[in-house]
Formats: structure tokens, sequence, C-alpha cells
């Protein structure tokens, strides 16, 4: 263990992972602190409120700089009177920061509202979080998610109208929270603001929400057209998190949520799904199940519904757009699904009641109506939503697509 000591009014930078002791008096993003962890990929700006010592694992790394770190923007926002902020930046700008700084100088209960799908930290990855917080906190992540949305992507490109979708059904959650919570909404959003695409996504998001302040760490393409009041922020200074430093912290994410979890059987053709209806068909034979054994080969189970076919096949096939478009055409559905049985088990699943649960992960199919999931979940499911990628053994993404 290695120590620091310095006078007051000293902020003291300190790179995780690393546990930190004080003695004397000491706060992150003004929460005072005592004993506390910085996880890998994290750095927290520790502000020494009397002179202190500060003891760090063997190895830390930390700068200390004379007076506070947190900029003059942040504490002006902090002193706003609206209701509703939305916090606008890039990857790595202090989004989550400000996030947890507003929580700790706002007065009231706060709802914290994660929209960051990729390196969420009130939800887990893939999916948007909401807390009610009661507390000072050193990072959001403390705060304790009681509903949310699973959107099953990592990344809103290519999946806004699925993303959207959830941020609807985020916002009447929340309307419904704030009638209880007689306190501000920190809205904290993915880094996904580069390009055409990525504005129009945020600006649809803000259309949604209709926040009463947008803290701003860069300009928006579109302020001039739309009429939200806007507060340009400072970054926060830390270190840029490489690709693989992310996909890490992600990996870690899935493996807390599933520390405790058990293997249950849900009976899948019971719960109601708007991702995916498997299990809601009528089981195919005869000239129906031929004509796709003639394409694929050996057919696990298959079974059509109004405007969807699911294919289960031992082995992923290649199959032409050409072929895919006849088989549209013959069975007269909207969605087809071919689904090869190696690429289903680890597949991520959101878990609901009448409020978002948490993930599971598919470990084995029963054609009888059934399927294993592996989870924490301990609550009666009602509802289950499909994702787009499953976890391989070490809790790293791999992409399916079941065309």
């Amino acid at each position: 263990m290695i120590s620091f000591s310095d006078k007051k009014d000293t902020t003291v930078i300190v790179k995780g992972p690393t546990s930190v002791s004080v003695e004397g008096k000491a706060s992150v993003f003004g929460c005072e602190v005592r004993h506390f962890h910085i996880p890998e990929g994290k750095t927290l700006p520790v502000y020494l409120e009397e002179d202190s010592t500060l003891f760090f694992d063997d190895g830390t790394f930390y700068i200390p700089v004379n007076g506070s770190t947190i900029p003059d923007s942040w504490e002006k926002a902090a002193k706003r009177s609206e209701k509703s902020f939305f916090i606008y930046g890039s990857s790595d700008s202090g989004k989550s920061s400000l996030a947890t700084y507003l929580n700790n100088m706002l007065p009231g209960r706060k709802v914290i509202v994660d929209l960051d799908i990729g390196q969420s930290s009130v939800a887990h990855p893939g999916a948007m979080g909401i807390a009610v917080s009661d507390n000072k906190l050193i990072s959001i992540s403390e705060a304790k998610m009681t509903d949310g949305e699973f959107v099953g992507t990592i990344s809103p490109g290519g999946m806004e109208t699925r993303c959207l979708n959830a941020v609807f059904d985020v916002k009447r959650k929340v309307e419904r929270l704030n009638e209880k919570v007689n306190g501000a909404t920190i809205i904290d959003s993915t880094g996904w603001v580069k390009g055409k695409k990525a504005q129009e996504y945020k600006l649809a998001k803000l259309n949604i929400l209709q926040p009463e302040l947008i803290l701003a760490f860069e300009n928006p393409s579109f302020t001039e057209f739309v009429d939200f009041e806007f507060l340009e922020v400072e970054p926060f200074p830390a270190a840029k998190r490489s690709r693989n430093a992310r996909i890490n912290f992600r990996s870690k994410k899935y493996a807390e949520h599933l520390s405790e979890a058990g293997e249950i059987e849900l009976e899948v053709k019971n719960l109601r799904s708007r991702s995916w209806k498997i299990f809601k068909g009528k089981p195919l034979d005869g000239e129906e199940l031929g004509i796709l054994r003639e394409i694929f080969g050996k057919i696990v189970y298959a079974e059509k519904g109004d405007d969807f076919l699911n294919v289960f096949v031992e082995e992923k096939p290649e199959i032409s757009k050409g072929i895919l478009k006849t088989l549209k055409e013959i069975y007269s559905v909207g969605d087809l699904h071919i689904v090869p049985e190696e690429e289903l088990i680890g597949l991520v699943v959101g878990l609901y009641s009448e409020r978002y649960l948490g993930f599971g992960l598919v470990k084995g199919i029963d054609y009888e109506g059934k399927l294993k999931i592996l989870t924490s979940v301990k609550d009666r499911i009602t509802r289950i939503e499909f994702g787009e990628f499953r976890l391989d053994e070490n809790f790293k993404e791999c992409y399916v697509k079941f065309v």
C-alpha cells in the first residue's frame, strides 16, 4: 500500500483499478468518501476538503493538482432550476461523470436515466436503465436499476427504430416515476454523435424526451433548427478508452450481472414478445416441411405463423437473397428466420414482468416450446425479448443474424 498527503484544496486524479482510503476529509464529484474502489478503465478526481492522506494499492497511478477540477460550467449547470437534463457528447467526454455530479449537487430525489447501451452504468450493455437516487454517489453505476428497456444491441447504428421505441417506453416509465419523485431527471446518453445518421438519431431522442435543458459537451449540427435550450459544458479530463478497454468493460459487466445466476426453464410460447415470435406458430409437416428440407437439408423444427416462418437447422446454410425472397413468397410471410442451433446458445435475452428485470443467456432449447435460460432474475417472468448477439464462454459478444 502507498500513501499520499497534501493540503486542503488539492485534487488527486486517481486511475483504477485500485482501492482508496481517506484519512481526513475528501470527496468525489461532491460525494464525501472514506473507503472506495475504482475499477479498471475509470479515473476519478479525489478532492481534499481538508489536509488529508490518501492510501492506494501498490502501483496506483495518481496525479495531484491544485484546486478543484470540477469545471465552472458544471457548477453553473447544478444551480439551474430545470427539472430535466439531457447530457450530450461524444464517448469519453465525461457524460457519466457529469450525471454523477448533478445527482450529488441537485436537491431532492433524482431519476437517473442511462441510455448508453454500449457502456451502460445503470443497466447492463444492451439495455437502457432507470434508477431512483436518494443518496450521493461516486458513480451512477452505484444506482440500483428499478426499471429499463432491453434493446439487445450495443450500438444504435442500424437499430435506430428499435432503440427509439425503447426510448419512448423509457419516457413513459419516467413520467410515471416523476409523479412520485419530486426532483430532477438526469439523462445520460450514448456517445454516437458523429455523422448524419447519428445526428438524426439524437434529434429523434430529444424530440421524444423533450428535456428542459441540454448540457452539451459539443454543439450538435441541428441546434439552429430546434427550440431546445442548450448550455455548453466543458469535458472532464479523463483518459480515452481503447476499443479493447470498452470490450473488456462490457465483458466484466455481463459477468457481474450473472455472478449469482442459475438456470431456469421458460415456457416461451406463453410469454409475450415484441422482437421475435418463437413457438407462436403451427409446426410444419408434409409438403410444407419437404420444401424446406430440399433447400436446407436436415430440419430440426419449423413453424409458420400469420406473418413469420421460423426454421431451426443443425448448421448455418449458405442461402442467396433470391432463395430467401422466394421462400417468403411461397409461405406468404414477411419475416423469415433461419436459426442454426449452435448460434442460439448464448443468445442474450431481456426478461420482464410488469417492469424490466434484467438479462439472461439461452442455454438450451426444447421444441415443445421451452428455453433454458441462465439468469440472475428471480421474479416471475411474463415477457421475453431477443437480442442481436450472443456471449461466448468469456462473455465476449458474437453477433448473430437469423436469416
